[in-house]
């Protein structure tokens, strides 16, 4: 393939060299934590409190579309891979009534060394490889089975040993989502504050949501369930009560009834839920007053379940993590691995959010869409659906996790490009990043040139066992490229480890997929403008824009495979060019909303450089002016975290 835009004239080298891998980027991965163990199996031991929610989509036998579950009891964890569970639950049938749900009554768990979380899912018993997949966080586990056809949440936290109504006392950010009758077209979202007096008291309590039943998808409602009340026992369980609101039917009621609760022995959190219905309810304690703003920082674990209603409903479930950056602007880096019932399999997404807090550590309104809350001492949070988005999502931190000598930390290997949360998946040929103490000895700083050594300043990574190039050491970073040779058909989990001059680091798990897009941006760290050239190689920002009809280049990695194959981290050839086995798509979309997608004319990896692919892209008419985002999606990933600015 002949394309005047894929060659690598001296001009074009330097500039990809100031906007490529080789630049430094530390500061978004620094957060102070105090010095614990890693996580296991023994991570999790006893019993826990949980709700689970969920749709199924049946298998070949058994179809059902979109057939709402739910569970709520005690999974007992042996701390060594195993675990049992009692409870009560439903399920939808294929005929559309409701049935008693007898869960599988034992399973296996794994506990990887970040907290990373897999569990046989009992709730699932005609789906007999169905897994919750999430993780553990500071005492909760929250989880999704995203490979399966179960499309879900889990939600659980150590059972109280010594509790009482005075364990819930104060302020609450509340969440819920339900599907009502058991009906998908039911489905109801709340979120609202509530204040329990420590004595089994909730007062009136000011419920503001939406309804798919009320015909208001793009409205809210608030209705006052007068007199709320609610039980707890020693081990945490009892009884939660939403009186109806007055002159309200049935249909129309956002929440109420009585429910089945569950609260935390420290009263940070508490899930409550319907035995014999589809619901969820999750509060936390909200953050107190002279909380900082942003109220919540570092690493968190979520799990999301989600009817997106437009004409019709569609059912995704989501489980990843989010890395909340702690600046004024209230940065987000987000990895979410979805289900859909609009998909035929699950995939990566990789993207950032901003949010502003007010004093209670709320941002949004109902109104308006997104309301993130935070709590638990910024331990915690809720996201609930707004303006016909129902949806319910709650966030847990990471535990902390250091070590001494040589260590990687476990949560610390990321795209290299957009620095995406820990549990996105790595693809072949990817540029990563890892991050840890002790990786190099003191002082290092080094650099190589392509083909990338398998060590360099006696410092070597391996994936699988196998080395993966490398390019960058400091004794804090170093930047590799993971091997062609790792089979996503083959294996879903790698460990990764780092040698220091002989000295092997901790090993750390991640997942690996066909491809995990980060589009490189400038400056370097993932969020704001791509990197991304002009034909002449001049770089397009918002003093020279793009605009329709022009040909760009992008600059990014994780696209996976490529033929002819190269050597990962080897000088990429021009002839013949090295192309994608796998065929991106790209999208354009303005600030009004307003989507386009692009031709790529080329997708494979630059010439001349190591570890970097590159798109040739033509800008169709019709792309609207202003900074667009840039959506590039592989088979089985995406990623929209850079923008592109687009001129007249």
């Amino acid at each position: 393939m002949a394309c005047f835009d894929c060659r690598t004239g001296y001009d074009a080298v330097m500039m990809l060299r100031r906007i490529s891998i080789f630049v430094r980027f530390l500061t978004l991965f620094a957060v102070a934590l105090p010095a614990a163990a890693q996580l296991s199996n023994s991570s999790l031991h006893g019993a826990y409190s949980f709700r689970y929610l969920g749709v199924s989509l049946g298998t070949s036998s058994a179809p059902c579309s979109d057939c709402p579950v739910s569970f709520i009891g005690t999974v007992t964890f042996d701390g060594n891979g195993g675990f049992t569970v009692s409870g009560q639950g439903n399920y939808i049938n294929t005929s559309g009534a409701s049935q008693t749900l007898t869960p599988a009554a034992s399973g296996t768990y794994t506990v990887y060394s970040s907290g990373m979380f897999a569990m046989a899912n009992p709730f699932a018993p005609a789906n007999s490889s169905t897994f919750l997949f999430g993780g553990v966080g500071q005492g909760a586990v929250v989880a999704s089975s995203t490979e399966s056809n179960n499309i879900d949440t889990f939600v659980a936290f150590p059972a109280a040993t010594t509790a009482s109504n005075a364990t819930l006392s104060g302020s609450y950010q509340v969440g819920s989502l339900e599907f009502a009758g058991g009906a998908i077209g039911g489905t109801r979202n709340t979120i609202f504050t509530m204040t329990a007096d420590g004595n089994g008291g909730l007062g009136n309590v000011s419920i503001s949501g939406t309804s798919l039943a009320l015909n208001n998808a793009n409205a809210t409602t608030t209705q006052v369930s007068n007199g709320a009340t609610y039980s707890v026992t020693a081990n945490g369980s009892g009884t939660m009560t939403f009186p109806a609101p007055s002159g309200v039917a049935t249909a129309s009621q956002l929440l109420s009834g009585a429910k089945t609760l569950y609260v935390s022995q420290d009263g940070s959190l508490f899930v409550a839920g319907t035995p014999a219905g589809y619901d969820l309810v999750v509060g936390i304690k909200a953050m107190p007053a002279g909380a900082p703003n942003p109220p919540v920082q570092g690493w968190y674990f979520i799990t999301e379940l989600e009817n997106y209603y437009t004409t019709s409903s569609e059912i995704d479930g989501y489980q990843g993590s989010t890395h909340e950056l702690g600046d004024q602007a209230g940065t987000e880096l987000l990895h979410l691995r979805t289900n859909s019932d609009s998909s035929s399999s699950a995939f990566d997404q990789t993207f950032d959010f901003s949010y502003t807090f007010n004093s209670a550590g709320v941002s949004g309104t109902p109104s308006t869409g997104v309301v993130f809350a935070a709590g638990g001492n910024g331990n915690l949070y809720i996201v609930a659906g707004g303006a016909g988005d129902y949806y319910l999502g709650l966030g847990v931190k990471l535990q902390p996790i250091t070590g001494s000598g040589v260590f990687l930390y476990p949560y610390g290997v990321q795209n290299a490009a957009t620095n995406a949360p820990f549990t996105a998946q790595l693809s072949p040929g990817e540029a990563i990043s890892l991050y840890g103490t002790g990786l190099a000895p003191a002082g290092t700083n080094a650099t190589a040139p392509a083909p990338f050594p398998n060590t360099l300043a006696g410092v070597g990574v391996t994936i699988n066992g196998t080395p993966a190039p490398v390019f960058y050491v400091t004794p804090t970073q170093i930047n590799a490229v993971a091997p062609y040779s790792l089979d996503p058909t083959a294996v879903s989990v790698l460990t990764l480890q780092v040698t220091n001059n002989g000295t092997p680091s901790n090993s750390v798990t991640e997942y690996l997929g066909f491809t995990s897009p980060g589009v490189f941006t400038v400056p370097a760290g993932g969020i704001g403008s791509g990197a991304v050239l002009h034909a002449d190689y001049s770089l397009v920002s918002t003093s020279s824009p793009a605009k329709a009809g022009e040909t760009i280049q992008i600059f990014l990695t994780g696209l996976g495979a490529v033929t002819p194959a190269v050597s990962a981290g080897a000088a990429a050839p021009s002839s013949p060019l090295s192309q994608t086995v796998n065929a991106p798509q790209v999208y354009l979309t303005d600030p009004s909303g307003n989507s386009v997608q692009p031709v790529v004319a080329f997708s494979g990896l630059a010439p001349g450089l190591g570890g970097l692919y590159q798109l040739n892209v033509t800008i169709p008419s019709g792309v609207g002016v202003g900074v667009n985002s840039l959506e590039v999606d592989g088979p089985d990933a995406i990623t929209f975290q850079a923008t592109i600015p687009i001129g007249q």
